[in-house]
């Protein structure tokens, strides 16, 4: 008899908070900023956590590291990855609260929200807050997006989705969890709630070697024509289905030539 004991589980766990909101540090005056504005607009102690990581002076972190680092640690239903520089000037947490609610009535899918982001077909840029590049709030109702940028991010942790493990840096690590959230099945959206995001983004060297090992990495995993499973051969494409066609006639052949070969050497052995 086994001494082991196996906890049983019958029903999704519900979570101790409302939301987990996480934080990469940089500056005490912009983090206190910060804090001030989302206790201000609801979000205390009785529904929210706050989790800062410690990158004043140097970078421990990084936007892909924090998320997956800080993940078992999240107490919230909803977790928000939020800059230092981000302040809450007019919705609150009773706003967001509606707002994701009701997305989970409308998608229970949906995996990752945000601020601003390109459209689903990639034909308008929605902004909805206000940064040094201006202010704009046009959404009345979630739209969906096939990208979004990382000053404010929030995902359902029954549905997260994490950076990827082989990037790194601080740029582009909200598109790779775009992607990420469209290869789960999951779905990406600008969300209606406004704030104030106090910079305007940087384009250096950093983001080009970040765009750089954005592309290899995807570039890498094109799945192509075909993929080899222990059951079955998937096919992708035309391209796909001609090769199924191929890979069948040259199975086809294979066998014929292994039962032609079989009875010739039954005979020959009589």
């Amino acid at each position: 008899m086994t001494g082991v004991q196996a906890r049983y589980v019958t029903e999704e766990q519900q979570p101790e908070l409302l939301f987990s909101v996480c934080t990469l540090v940089a500056s005490d005056d912009r983090y206190a900023r910060l804090l001030d504005s989302f206790e201000r607009m609801g979000f205390t102690a009785d529904t929210t956590e706050f989790i800062a990581l410690d990158n004043r002076g140097q970078n421990r972190f990084d936007g892909y590291s924090a998320l997956r680092r800080m993940f078992p640690e999240f107490r919230g239903r909803y977790i928000i990855l939020v800059h230092d520089d981000v302040e809450l000037v007019d919705d609150g947490a009773e706003e967001l609260r509606k707002i994701l609610e009701e997305l989970d009535r409308r998608d229970p899918n949906w995996t990752l929200g945000g601020c601003s982001g390109w459209s689903a077909d990639g034909s308008e840029l929605l902004r909805h807050l206000e940064d040094p590049h201006g202010c704009s709030r046009p959404l009345t109702a979630p739209r969906e997006a096939q990208s979004l940028d990382e000053c404010f991010l929030v995902l359902p942790r029954a549905r997260a989705v994490l950076p990827s493990l082989d990037l790194s840096g601080f740029h582009l690590y909200a598109a790779d969890m775009c992607v990420q959230a469209k290869m789960a099945g999951g779905r990406t959206y600008v969300l209606p709630f406004f704030l104030h995001h106090h910079s305007g983004g940087t384009h250096g060297a950093d983001l080009e070697a970040s765009r750089d090992a954005f592309t290899r990495k995807y570039e890498k995993l094109a799945i192509g024509t075909r993929l080899r499973a222990p059951a079955v051969t998937v096919y992708f494409g035309a391209v796909g289905s001609m090769r199924r066609r191929m890979d069948e006639l040259a199975g086809r052949l294979r066998h014929k030539t292994r039962t032609i070969a079989s009875r010739a050497g039954v005979q020959n052995m009589k």
